[in-house]
């Protein structure tokens, strides 16, 4: 296991009549063109389970590096109820560089800390890698790509930030160093001369970009969202930072960083090399109840959506969207109602975050951030949170076996990140997986039973920062190669 020689992370829901509530009638890693070695960190999210040899028992292994000790863990026993063999994801977050040498010639004599925020500058962001580097930085590709990590050098001071947000990095003063931001596919470079003794950095030379602007060292995901009402992505992601924000919380027509598609069509699906241009599609609730032959998705286009995800591209879909997670991937679940409208009525749920960093960054918010007011459910209750206008349930999750570049078993089927009743399904007490992420070859799908942003409102609310924190995660790289998809 590697000690000193750190990893980092490459790349990076009112009533269905005002939208969901229709009747329903209607690779390898990519390198960019600048010199140096691409280095990056382990995933928080792991490439898969790996099947025991003998009793093909799930297991996950957890490393975490603190000084010169290594503590490894190994655990069988199930995120959710619903999937008591699934897999489980290698959540890291601890700090892998630091003083802890490894034989290398590096005696620090400075320490820089700070907090990494989301572009909004209020957000703090859990498991972001800080590092220093003289080197050149390579960018993530312009495009889908395969997110494989890559080892840092064993001089090369680094650490992940706190479930806070926080950090503490000690480095060696001097002039021409690059501070290092990336959580995924966001990415910050600033050039730095270092002092001696503690410097604490503002926040505006740590946070994550709102933008992509290489030439002041500045990339985020390429991301397409369609443009549906009333689950409104596009706002979720101007408030996290990617565009700007009117006073009732809506995004500012013009102002995103990110491209809006139209949801009159399917016909964006339908080009595979305009797929490929993007990092993550959202496909929210309402976009497909108008398409023609909805719920089916045409077999050109589900294969479309499978070649995007295996190549690296990150899929989102929300409830009324369904099918297109349960189309191209049918062995990851089982949905109750797979048709349109999906499940009437709409039903609220009281929920649980089941994943231990979630929790842990989402019990780490100030209370400003908890409660956002406005009737908006808060974050007060933790574990447990309220997730409002749910249009689907899930049934089960199932194991999905492949087998990696070593010939072993790795279960690559769903995390589960928070579950609950569904209280319109036909098993109401059955508590089920309501936010979720898979694995398809180099690429994730993830999805959620309830919309994310229903209303123009200020703040977000709990499951538009469930949202946020599940992009982040799927947007790191892989510690080993991928498997390939399943087959099929």
């Amino acid at each position: 296991m590697p000690t000193a020689a750190s990893w980092r992370a490459l790349s990076l829901i009112s009533a269905l009549v005002a939208g969901c509530s229709d009747d329903g009638s209607g690779q390898t890693e990519t390198q960019a063109s600048s010199p140096g070695t691409m280095i990056t960190l382990p995933s928080t999210l792991s490439e898969g389970t790996t099947t025991g040899p003998t009793t093909g028992t799930p297991t996950s292994t957890s490393t975490s590096t603190s000084g010169t000790t290594e503590d490894t863990s190994t655990t069988t026993d199930a995120l959710t109820t619903v999937n008591p063999t699934g897999p489980k994801f290698d959540l890291g977050g601890s700090d892998l560089g630091g003083v802890d040498t490894d034989g290398c010639n590096f005696t620090p004599d400075a320490k820089l800390t700070g907090t990494v925020y989301a572009p909004n500058l209020e957000l703090p962001i859990s498991g972001a890698l800080v590092y220093v580097t003289s080197d050149p930085v390579e960018p993530p590709a312009d495009g889908v790509y395969c997110a494989e990590c890559v080892k840092l050098a064993c001089d090369t001071p680094s650490t992940f930030t706190e479930p806070d947000g926080s950090f503490s990095l000690q480095v060696v003063s001097g002039p021409n160093q690059k501070l290092v931001v990336q959580k995924g596919q966001f990415l910050r470079v600033v050039d730095l001369a270092i002092a001696p003794d503690t410097t604490a950095l503002p926040p505006e030379q740590t946070n994550l970009p709102g933008q992509w602007n290489p030439a002041a060292g500045m990339w985020i995901p390429r991301i397409a969202v369609y443009d549906t009402d009333p689950d409104k992505v596009k706002n979720v992601l101007a408030k996290f930072g990617l565009g700007q924000v009117a006073a009732n919380g809506a995004l500012i027509a013009g102002t995103e960083n990110f491209t809006l598609i139209s949801d009159d069509s399917p016909t964006f699906l339908e080009n595979l090399a305009e797929m490929n241009k993007y990092h993550i599609i959202f496909v929210p609730c309402a976009t497909t109840k108008f398409w023609p032959g909805a719920p089916t998705v045409p077999d050109s286009r589900r294969e479309n959506v499978k070649a995007y995800v295996a190549a690296g591209g990150k899929w989102y879909a929300t409830d009324h969207s369904n099918e297109y997670i349960e189309q191209p991937f049918p062995d990851y679940q089982e949905f109750h109602a797979p048709g349109m409208p999906d499940i009437q009525p709409a039903y609220d749920s009281n929920g649980l975050v089941v994943d231990p960093a979630m929790l842990a960054w989402l019990q780490a918010l100030p209370p400003a951030l908890k409660d956002i007011g406005g009737g908006n459910p808060t974050l007060n209750n933790l574990p447990g949170i309220l997730t409002r206008l749910n249009y689907s349930g899930i049934d089960l999750i199932s194991p999905v076996i492949v087998q990696d570049m070593d010939g072993k078993d790795v279960d690559v089927g769903h995390h589960t990140w928070v579950e609950g009743p569904c209280a319109s399904c036909s098993n109401p007490q059955m508590i089920r997986p309501m936010a979720i992420t898979g694995q398809y070859g180099c690429g994730r799908m993830m999805y959620s039973t309830f919309e994310n942003s229903s209303d123009n409102h200020p703040g977000l609310n709990p499951q538009e920062l469930v949202l946020l924190y599940m992009i982040l995660e799927i947007g790191v790289c892989f510690e080993k190669p991928p498997p390939p998809p399943p087959p099929g």
